[in-house]
């Protein structure tokens, strides 16, 4: 017998993955300069703008991400996306105590787009 408690264990990890993502979003987006530092060279050259660009896009990116993943409208597609982004971070960052972090958000994130969509979100509600 499943407990009931076991249909909450996709909601909990979507929102709060979701948490991580809005914070990390509007983080860049209002204090854009405190994470140029983190912005690789590579990025830049290869894409031609400023670092300071690139995190807000970057914020701007995961902010709508994690209000999409909030509310559950496209989340196999949008975990998925972020699982790959934040993989691609880990990958940079390489193995260090905030890259670890980083891989465990990322199979997290990878593990919530293999669920889809839960009873609680947009997605089962279309």
């Amino acid at each position: 017998m499943e407990s009931k408690a076991k249909s909450f264990a996709p909601v909990v990890l979507r929102l709060g993955l979701s948490a991580v993502y809005l914070w990390f979003g509007f983080s860049q987006i209002t204090n854009s300069a405190a994470w140029v530092s983190w912005v690789p060279d590579f990025a830049v050259s290869v894409s031609g703008m400023s670092a300071g660009t690139i995190v807000l896009f970057n914020g701007w990116f995961e902010a709508i991400a994690g209000i999409l993943l909030a509310v559950g409208f496209l989340t196999r597609w949008v975990a998925l996306i972020l699982s790959a982004h934040i993989f691609l971070i880990t990958f940079d960052i390489g193995l260090t105590a905030i890259g670890v972090r980083d891989f465990g958000l990322a199979m997290a994130t990878l593990s919530l787009s293999l669920f889809g969509k839960d009873d609680y979100s947009l997605d089962s509600r279309l």
